[in-house]
């Protein structure tokens, strides 16, 4: 799959990542649960095998680099699945019926909660992070109908996405449109979609030249 976990994560220990040891690693975590993904080992899909690995990314790196206690990065999971069934409630997990928005923009809303309770943040303040991270991923197109291109990466900036919206929000930084509209935009988004960019690989990244070879 690529072996990208593995370079990121050299890049971390080395201490010569323009982002620093905690973004860096929330990148290498998110690219190794979704390469074990890709390599048929055994991931929790939280909410999807395709977005597998932003969860789990935010919050092992919440408790290896800023010493969070397990029960809290436990606990704080009930918040991520009361975030995934408010979605899947009222748009979709889906990428074959929402796009990437409803997979990866998901695990990010999902992250984002999750991240800003680890936090010390506000209910309140978790909402405006669930807004903000899924307004940053739209179209499912994965090459050779897998998800490992561009799916994999899309996990690294689902995470990454998913703590800048919560520092973002942590800061006092509110969005504009509440996570409910945002959340019911998502199923509107969905629906006006093109099939060809969802989960069907006959659009986006999926008809390029490249991906068509592949």
């Amino acid at each position: 799959t690529g072996g990208s976990a593995y370079k990121m994560r050299r890049i971390a220990e080395s201490g010569t990542s323009l982002t620093g040891s905690f973004l860096s690693g929330a990148l290498y975590r998110a690219l190794a649960v979704s390469e074990l993904n890709a390599s048929m080992g055994r991931i929790v899909a939280a909410p999807t095998a395709g977005s597998c690995g932003i969860l789990p990314a935010a919050l092992l790196t919440m408790q290896e680099e800023k010493n969070i206690p397990e029960r809290d990065c436990v606990m704080s999971l009930f918040t991520a699945s009361a975030v995934g069934m408010v979605i899947a409630n009222n748009a979709s997990l889906a990428g074959a019926q929402g796009g990437c928005q409803a997979e990866c923009g998901s695990a990010a809303a999902m992250a984002a909660a999750a991240i800003v309770e680890l936090a010390g943040g506000t209910p309140r303040m978790a909402g405006h992070a669930i807004a903000i991270a899924i307004k940053n991923i739209l179209v499912c197109d994965p090459v050779a109908g897998l998800v490992e291109i561009p799916c994999i990466k899309r996990n690294a900036s689902g995470v990454a996405g998913a703590f800048v919206a919560a520092e973002l929000a942590l800061a006092g930084i509110e969005s504009a449109i509440p996570a409910d509209e945002v959340i019911w935009t998502m199923k509107k988004v969905g629906d006006a979609m093109s099939s060809s960019l969802k989960e069907t690989a006959e659009g986006g990244l999926a008809a390029t030249p490249t991906g068509r070879r592949l």
